[in-house]
């Protein structure tokens, strides 16, 4: 992002080469917060409620206050969407909170400050090449996985497992070996009429594509196993695909030395029906 875009911070937009935090900074000491990601479609949201929901339960978890309300939070969304000129473009969104206060594990503050970040979004359709990453997911019992936390080390030393592999992304296990999600989205895969996904026992981030996706499976009839499936499940594939609220869709060429068929008939059917939903549910 230039730094001559606009921001909001805590609720007032500022370009962000004039942005001021304090060096006191929590978010930036100990990763003391959580954040939304999702796509303006033309300044109109998908599922923009269940991402704030999920922005508010990682607001509880971490015993934090929501100190603006959903509507408002839209508000200074399209006010940064409109100060970037991105009216009609696709956009994402980045929506930051962090805990104030200093030093110290013991902070006892519930008060948050908060950051809205746009930038315009060219998607990339090509099928994608993973490996499979040394570093495991961090399990739930260590720490709550349903939430996007802002202290992705985790994520981030898999990821440079795949840029030294020179792959596009990095497959993750949990520590018991079990096929969890990528570092930036999850993970499906076909093998003969089934479709298959890691559960949420699997330190999964549980993605609100992923829940529309098995959703537009059961209406399309399409039987989808959910489980702990060892990564051997994933290499006898025939076609892998990846979703998040970015990328949507989006298929895989490879993982290691496993080769998958792309342009597989379900996946392209798949991506019809999700653009069907979007057609009717996206809202302003």
């Amino acid at each position: 992002m230039k730094n001559d875009h606009y921001i909001s911070l805590n609720g007032s937009l500022v370009k962000g080469s004039e942005a001021i935090v304090t060096p006191e900074n929590r978010g930036m000491m100990y990763g003391d917060g959580c954040f939304e990601t999702l796509k303006s479609y033309k300044s109109r949201f998908l599922k923009w409620e269940d991402h704030m929901d999920r922005l508010k339960g990682g607001l509880t978890y971490l015993d934090l206050e929501m100190p603006v309300k959903s509507d408002e939070l839209k508000k200074e969304v399209k006010n940064v969407i409109e100060a970037n000129h991105l009216l009609d473009d696709e956009a994402m969104v980045r929506i930051q909170f962090w805990r104030e206060g200093g030093r110290g594990y013991k902070s006892t503050s519930k008060t948050s400050f908060r950051m809205i970040q746009v930038s315009k979004y060219d998607r990339s359709t090509a099928p994608l090449d993973l490996m499979t990453a040394q570093t495991r997911c961090i399990p739930s019992e260590a720490l709550e996985r349903r939430y996007k936390l802002s202290n992705g080390l985790n994520y981030i030393k898999a990821a440079q497992e795949a840029n030294k592999s020179q792959k596009d992304d990095a497959v993750m296990l949990t520590v018991n070996g079990f096929v969890s999600e990528t570092t930036i989205a999850n993970l499906f895969w076909i093998k003969g009429d089934e479709v298959y996904t890691p559960s949420e026992n699997c330190d999964i981030l549980p993605g609100i594509t992923r829940g529309i996706i098995i959703d537009l499976l059961g209406k399309m009839g399409h039987p989808i196993k959910i489980g702990q499936f060892e990564p051997d499940s994933l290499y006898e594939a025939t076609a892998v695909f990846c979703t998040n609220s970015l990328i949507e869709i989006q298929e895989v060429h490879s993982i290691d030395e496993a080769i998958f068929k792309t342009g597989d008939p379900l996946i392209q059917e798949l991506k019809k029906a999700f653009q069907n939903y979007k057609d009717e549910h996206l809202k302003p």
